[in-house]
C-alpha cells in the first residue's frame, strides 16, 4: 500500500481516534519502534515542527498530540 500524507497529520488522526475510543484509561500512549534511519528522520520532523531540540536523545523520544503520547524507540540490532 502506498504511504501518503504528512506523518504528523496522520498521527493527529490516530490521536483523535484513540481519544474517542470507548475505553476508560488512565493513560494513552503508542509505542513505535523504528530502525535507525527512520528514527532519525522522525526525530528531525518533530524538531522541525516543534522547534524544540534535546541533546539527550539516545534511544527514545516522545511527542504528545492531544491526550496521546507517541513514543518513538530505536530498534535494537
Amino acid at each position: 500500500m502506498e504511504k501518503k500524507g504528512e506523518i504528523l497529520n496522520q498521527l493527529a488522526i490516530i490521536s483523535d481516534l484513540l481519544e474517542n475510543a470507548n475505553l476508560e484509561t488512565k493513560e494513552k500512549s503508542v509505542l513505535l519502534v523504528l530502525e535507525k534511519k527512520e528514527f532519525d528522520k522522525m526525530y528531525n520532523v518533530i524538531v522541525k515542527k516543534t522547534k524544540v531540540k534535546s541533546n539527550e536523545i539516545d534511544t527514545t523520544f516522545s511527542v504528545k498530540i492531544g491526550e496521546i503520547d507517541f513514543v518513538f524507540g530505536l530498534a535494537k540490532d
